[in-house]
């Protein structure tokens, strides 16, 4: 029996980090120019931030499928659409193509990438895998104004807006610096919780980072300002900064 006709392909998650290709990964990079199959998340609108990095990244022949995922807001059919995805990435595997996932930021934080994985090694038990990590859009903003995300005993609440509960007010107050994720739809009432929560030090935020619409902004006043934007951010220090902030890139600050 051909054992190469037997093999089983390896399967990859890639974090291509928030946006900018010079912040994707040398490993990630590497991966991605050996693989045979790249599977991303069918985009939002008409670009695709984990594609773009793809574009811009030398020596990558790989093919290309975008697979369609779904934000019902019944469970069950969400579910169904990451069996069916896992299915398509299962057939290629399965003919011994090496395949990769990519996902903007970290493909093991809130990303489409950790419920695709429990299905396809549901489908494919003996598929060998690996994870690379990838740079998070708020390493990259907070970077921008050369801040320190957490410092000593400080920390850290890292959170989607749109997950807000009865325990959120309690989160905030127990977090020194928080990372509030997807914004746009709640950001004026996020700025009034963040006020009573007594976040009086820095507030940050980053939209479309690394791309042409690039939004970032300083201040609760200029941070309400901001238009909506589905990859939106807010970033919320308790304590102010003592040294000023120099920035290579210019931000709208109040």
């Amino acid at each position: 029996m051909d054992s190469a006709k037997n093999r089983i392909g390896r399967f990859y998650g890639i974090g291509t980090g928030p946006g900018d290709p010079g912040l994707l990964t040398l490993k990630g990079a590497e991966r991605l120019r050996k693989v045979n199959v790249i599977f991303a998340a069918a985009a939002r609108d008409k670009k695709s931030f984990a594609g773009g990095v793809i574009d811009a990244l030398g020596g990558c022949s790989a093919q290309r499928i975008s697979l369609p995922f779904t934000m019902a807001k019944v469970m069950a059919d969400r579910e169904q659409q990451w069996i069916s995805n896992a299915r398509t990435i299962v057939t290629e595997l399965e003919k011994g193509h090496d395949c990769a996932f990519v996902t903007i930021g970290d493909p093991l934080l809130y990303s489409t990438y950790s419920y695709l994985l429990r299905e396809i090694v549901a489908l494919l038990p003996k598929v060998e895998i690996e994870t690379i990590p990838g740079i998070m859009a708020f390493q990259d903003l907070i970077s921008r104004f050369n801040l320190p995300t957490v410092e000593d005993r400080e920390s850290l609440l890292i959170t989607p807006a749109w997950g807000r509960d009865q325990n959120f007010s309690a989160k905030l107050k127990q977090a020194d610096t928080v990372v509030l994720m997807k914004t746009s739809a709640f950001r004026s009432e996020l700025m009034s919780e963040l006020d009573e929560a007594g976040f009086d030090g820095e507030l940050l935020y980053g939209a479309q980072l690394g791309q042409e619409r690039e939004d970032l902004r300083r201040g609760a006043t200029a941070i309400k300002e901001a238009p909506d934007e589905y990859l939106s951010m807010v970033i919320a220090k308790r304590r102010a900064e003592r040294q000023p902030v120099n920035m290579k890139r210019e931000s709208r600050d109040e």
